[in-house]
């Protein structure tokens, strides 16, 4: 029996979208087994996975991939938001197992298939209804095996009509995962710019502590906070200078202190202390650190240059 399309069925074809979580690329060690084609699994994607998933009435999004590097934030909002997620254990790659288990923690949809040179399936995956798919691609046979693994997604579908993971149902499984996605674009630019600044303060104090130097005390937040909003107000100035700002906010942040950038220059940054208390050593510090940018560095308020360093 000839599966019925979604076209044909009257369905639109981007009324739904599938990820593919599948090998971008052939293992080298593997490459023999794939009748020497370095490039088996694009053209797996290519001949099969995507003229299936069409007919079955998703949009395919194939992996994302940056030459050698994956887009991992990409990947993981397409883990979330795919109505399916299409997962090709070939090889068992190490990304594809990962980013399937990510789906399944999400509680989401899933459709698994391989190729007949696999081995035998993971325990824990193998008793989910997996496509066994015929690796050679050959050209005569390709309407068949499209036509069988829409069949196979369309019978996935049909079978999860509340739009769950089917290993939630066998483990009993309760707690959904908050998705990493959400979990960012729930911060603001000015909370997670305050957040990176305190992180980066940590982890020198850290530093410090580990190699035998006391520690001194951490930052007050109100202070990292307004310092984020100072490097914000000043995010046209010239990247040397924004990298300044950053460093003197550092380094008066040890002591608790603030700087406050009062006037900018092509070669001079103006920093007003005011009301703050900032030691000889530490002015020293960020006076040469402009040095070595090119510009001068002259400090208005706080405590005079030539007073003990705090």
């Amino acid at each position: 029996m000839r599966t019925v399309s979604a076209l044909e069925a009257g369905l639109s074809s981007t009324t739904r979208k599938c990820f593919v979580a599948m090998p971008i690329s052939t293992p080298a060690d593997r490459v023999a087994d794939y009748d020497g084609d370095a490039d088996h699994f694009k053209h797996v994607l290519e001949y099969l996975i995507s003229p299936a998933l069409r007919e079955a009435g998703y949009t395919p999004i194939p992996p994302a991939a940056s030459g050698s590097t994956l887009i991992l934030a990409e990947i993981v909002k397409n883990l979330e938001h795919s109505d399916l997620v299409l997962c090709d254990l070939s090889t068992f790659n190490p990304n594809v197992m990962l980013e399937l288990g990510i789906r399944i923690a999400l509680d989401r949809p899933i459709c698994l298939i391989r190729d007949d040179r696999s081995g035998p399936l993971p325990f824990d995956t193998s008793f989910i209804n997996t496509y066994t798919y015929d690796s050679g691609l050959t050209h005569w046979k390709m309407r068949e095996q499209t036509e069988a693994l829409a069949g196979h997604i369309l019978a996935t579908r049909n079978a999860n009509e509340d739009n769950r993971n089917p290993l939630w149902k066998a483990f009993g499984l309760t707690q959904r995962a908050q998705s990493p996605v959400e979990q960012e674009e729930d911060k603001g630019p000015l909370q997670a710019k305050v957040e990176l600044l305190t992180a980066q303060v940590d982890a020198l104090l850290q530093q410090q502590h580990d190699g035998g130097t006391a520690a001194r005390s951490a930052p007050d937040p109100a202070a990292a906070e307004q310092a984020a909003q100072d490097e914000l107000a000043f995010s046209g100035a010239p990247p040397q200078v924004r990298d300044l700002l950053r460093e003197a906010t550092r380094i008066a942040g040890e002591v608790n202190a603030r700087v406050l950038p009062a006037e900018i220059k092509d070669d001079e940054v103006v920093l007003d202390l005011g009301v703050y208390v900032l030691g000889l050593s530490r002015r020293e510090d960020i006076i040469n650190l402009g040095h070595r940018m090119g510009l001068r560095v002259r400090f208005l308020g706080g405590q005079s240059p030539d007073s003990p360093a705090a």
